[in-house]
């Protein structure tokens, strides 16, 4: 039987991930960064996926990553950037209404309930979004992250049509993230970002990205494609959700950032939610 857990663990992975990914732009550039987490997910999911075996689902695999992870993620990251984790999070999080719009185009069925949860994520996200930055989030930074969100919303129905295509799970994973690194690294070199590295980067700095990037790109992501697999995307995408709360609650308790009251009243109607689609 399926357990919540599988996919709530993703959420507490990236619910911590976006506020270092914040620390680590003060000195990376935004797409080498995004490149070098994708690259080091590939390389130590390689030598599983060689072991199981390409087979079904990769084409859609390898869009889902080109869409979602390279300009998915980099959206995403422009959007940290611009207003900090704890507003970039919620406002990205509008992909969980998108995803349930779309979820039948993939062969998903989406109960009435996840409708209204999907519903109370969204006033959720609604209140999340009024704190941060003195209550005035900046306008770029909100559609850099709305973009993501609909972005995110292609690549993650493409997931669903990958694994009902038979495709395994780890290799999905790693043909997402492959696929992100090879657009990335093209994108580095057409923009001759390659000069951005900056100087006196050290193994300890190197490892640390390495240690978010991986629970985040490898753990992180094969439990989430392995609960698509077994529950479809709708359910799992508000499973998710609670990622938006937990950034709020983190970053706060990290001493990263200061989210407002209205921000932990969000984040309690997002709970709501996904106790409601978990019951029903």
């Amino acid at each position: 039987m399926f357990s919540p857990a599988v996919a709530l663990i993703p959420a507490v992975i990236w619910a911590f991930s976006p506020i270092y990914y914040r620390v680590f732009m003060k000195r990376f550039d935004f797409l080498l960064l995004n490149l070098l987490r994708t690259s080091m997910a590939s390389l130590v999911l390689l030598v599983p996926a060689l072991v199981i075996g390409f087979g079904s689902g990769v084409l859609y695999a390898l869009l889902s990553g080109a869409i979602s992870l390279a300009c998915g993620d980099t959206l995403f990251l422009l959007s940290v950037r611009e207003m900090g984790a704890s507003v970039a999070a919620p406002v990205v999080y509008t992909y969980v209404l998108f995803v349930q719009l779309t979820a039948t185009t993939v062969g998903g069925v989406v109960p009435a309930f996840n409708y209204v949860a999907a519903a109370m994520v969204i006033a959720g996200i609604f209140l999340l979004s009024r704190g941060g930055n003195g209550g005035m989030p900046k306008t770029r930074g909100i559609v850099y992250g709305l973009a993501a969100a609909l972005v995110w919303t292609v690549g993650q129905d493409l997931i669903q049509a990958a694994t009902n295509a038979g495709g395994s799970v780890l290799v999905v994973t790693f043909c997402r993230n492959a696929a992100a690194a090879v657009a990335l690294g093209c994108a580095v070199l057409v923009t001759r970002r390659t000069r951005l590295w900056p100087s006196g980067v050290t193994r300890r700095e190197v490892g640390f990205i390495a240690l978010i990037a991986l629970t985040d790109l490898a753990v992180g992501s094969l439990l989430f494609v392995y609960s698509v697999s077994l529950v479809g995307i709708a359910l799992t995408v508000i499973l998710t959700s609670l990622s938006p709360f937990l950034t709020q609650l983190f970053s706060k308790l990290l001493g990263k950032e200061s989210p407002a009251a209205t921000e932990f009243a969000g984040g309690a109607v997002i709970v709501a939610a996904l106790v409601l689609a978990v019951i029903h």
